[in-house]
């Protein structure tokens, strides 16, 4: 029989049965009735065929430029050469073009990323062993801007399991230990970002935040690490852990790198659309070191600020002191250690020496920020499951791909917190499906609550974390002691990832743990908060500061 008489070939198959059709409606608790039972199940399997033809297109990724940006030198780190566990690769990327780096911002600074931010060609751990075989297609917007900035990105920070803890003893890796003493937490989950620029061994580094992770590993290793305003740097090719909470942002020896790194990196992107209103295109980002240097050049102008221009009386150019107010509820975390806020509530007070105007303010929403927020982080639990959307980014198909599907080896590989986010977050979408929208709704009342104050206040003070860093729990320790021993780490970092607040930790004096050793001096972190978009106000505030004042000697 000739080709051209053969039969043609029979219609494929489609799994999507009568009975497939039942089960996925049982799902949410009803049934299709019979008679529409026929039509209902020709649907499903014409969707079916189309997800199937969507899922065979090849996917759309930012197209890094390996020629000019290659990737050396990509090798792990042997436990001898890596004796906090802060380093997850090393690679050496940066433009071999000499004349083009000495142009640069960055020009010579030696980056590392946290491991979630993607860097094409190199291992991302994500501080799971879930999967080991990860390797991204693309670059994160910040890695490209880096890099066209002069910057050296020299490797991957180790990060917490999933970027869901913030004590430092979560990772695969293994616990990143403290500077100041290696059984101690370094703070999370951008542990190893803030470990390698606290030993010299980065200059800068990129963090992520989620609820706390850039400024709790600041506050433990005396470093300066912002969380920006809510979309300001863009977080598109970083592993999301909720859309509403993920923040990128500067960790940073002082204040002024931490200052360059943020000019660098932040803007619009066109991609990430967490960018939302107010955010500046990269032409309009601020000049934040200039800006800085010529306040600092001026006797008092770092603690000065600008009337605006339509105040009563006031002359172009006229400016008043800045007014700093200390959180009454930033110290009533029940587990806080008094002598912690004392020493940041007398940090606090030396503004008032150096001209600005010191005040006390309440928030009473404050309190409850926390377990809002508790309830609010159960919906990572969609992440985990990929089933995150509503937004218009670069989303990580990749990385879903190592994911799933979830099986009981996976499951078992989580760090207990990271599973007990998953089973919360699944109770909570099935028996309180409004809880995720009310959470934000209440944000929003306590986003209005902290702005109210700002009307009054250039800048919010309270301590980053309420308590001197911590021995760690072993990592397979009981879940309930890890809960335990760190209930309210994130009291006061948490809220402003909800809100959007820009916030910025540096330290402001060193304790001895409560149990001693006396002669054992551990970092302490102030945290200051400001109005949208004035990370500027943050970093006057904070220069002025620590120009005046060794924090070490305090």
């Amino acid at each position: 029989m000739s080709a051209a008489l053969a039969d043609p070939p029979a219609p494929k198959q489609s799994p999507v049965t009568r009975d497939v059709l039942q089960q996925t409606a049982a799902k949410i608790g009803v049934r299709v009735p019979a008679e529409k039972e026929i039509e209902f199940t020709e649907m499903l399997a014409s969707a079916r065929e189309a997800m199937e033809q969507v899922l065979a297109m090849d996917d759309y990724y930012p197209v890094p430029d390996l020629e000019k940006y290659p990737r050396t030198e990509i090798a792990p780190v042997p436990a001898g050469e890596n004796p906090y566990n802060a380093w997850a690769t090393k690679v050496v990327v940066k433009n071999p073009n000499k004349e083009e780096v000495e142009a640069g911002i960055l020009a010579g600074k030696r980056v590392v990323l946290k491991d979630n931010v993607c860097l094409a060609g190199v291992p991302c751990h994500f501080g799971t062993d879930v999967f080991t075989d990860w390797v991204p297609h693309t670059d994160a917007t910040v890695v490209t801007r880096t890099l066209e900035a002069g910057g050296i990105i020299i490797g991957k920070a180790t990060c917490e399991s999933f970027s869901a803890f913030g004590i430092s003893n979560t990772s695969a890796i293994g616990p990143v230990g403290n500077p100041y003493d290696k059984t101690r937490s370094a703070g999370g989950s951008s542990s190893g970002c803030g470990v390698l620029i606290a030993i010299g061994e980065a200059d800068l580094a990129i963090g992520g935040d989620q609820g706390g992770s850039i400024r709790l590993p600041a506050s433990h290793v005396g470093i300066v690490g912002l969380k920006p305003t809510f979309g300001l740097v863009p977080y598109t090719g970083i592993v999301s852990n909720e859309v509403s909470l993920d923040h990128t942002g500067p960790m940073s020896p002082d204040v002024l790198s931490n200052a360059l790194l943020l000019r660098a990196i932040a803007g619009t992107d066109g991609i990430d659309d967490r960018q939302i209103a107010g955010t500046p295109s990269r032409a309009h980002v601020p000049d934040y070191p200039a800006l800085l240097a010529a306040a600092r050049g001026r006797p008092g102008a770092l603690l000065q600020v600008g009337l605006p221009s339509n105040a009563t009386g006031s002359e172009p150019g006229e400016t008043r002191k800045m007014r700093v107010g200390i959180l009454r509820e930033g110290g009533m975390c029940q587990a806080a250690d008094p002598r912690v806020v004392e020493c940041v509530t007398h940090a606090a007070r030396k503004f008032e020496e150096l001209g600005a105007e010191v005040v006390e303010v309440s928030v009473p929403g404050h309190v409850q920020a926390s377990l809002i927020g508790r309830a609010q982080r159960f919906s990572q639990a969609n992440n985990m499951l990929g089933r995150a959307s509503g937004t218009r980014q670069l989303y990580l198909t990749d990385f879903v791909e190592k994911v799933l599907p979830w099986n009981q080896g996976k499951f078992d590989k989580l760090f207990a917190n990271s599973a007990n986010i998953l089973i919360n977050g699944i109770y909570a979408d099935e028996h309180y499906p409004q809880l995720h929208g009310k959470t934000h709704n209440l944000f929003r009342k306590l986003r209005s609550e902290y702005d109210a104050v700002l009307e009054d206040v250039d800048i919010i003070v309270m301590p980053t974390i309420p308590w001197v860093p911590k021995v760690m729990q072993p990592r397979e320790a009981p879940l309930l002691d890890h809960y335990k021993d760190y209930n309210g780490l994130t009291f006061n970092t948490l809220p402003f990832n909800n809100t959007g607040h820009p916030a910025l930790s540096i330290p402001c004096g060193m304790l001895s743990p409560p149990e001693g050793p006396e002669a054992l001096r551990l970092p302490i972190g102030m945290q200051l908060v400001g109005r949208f978009w004035e990370e500027l106000t943050l970093y006057k505030a904070a220069l002025a500061w620590s120009d005046a004042y060794n924090w070490k000697e305090l």
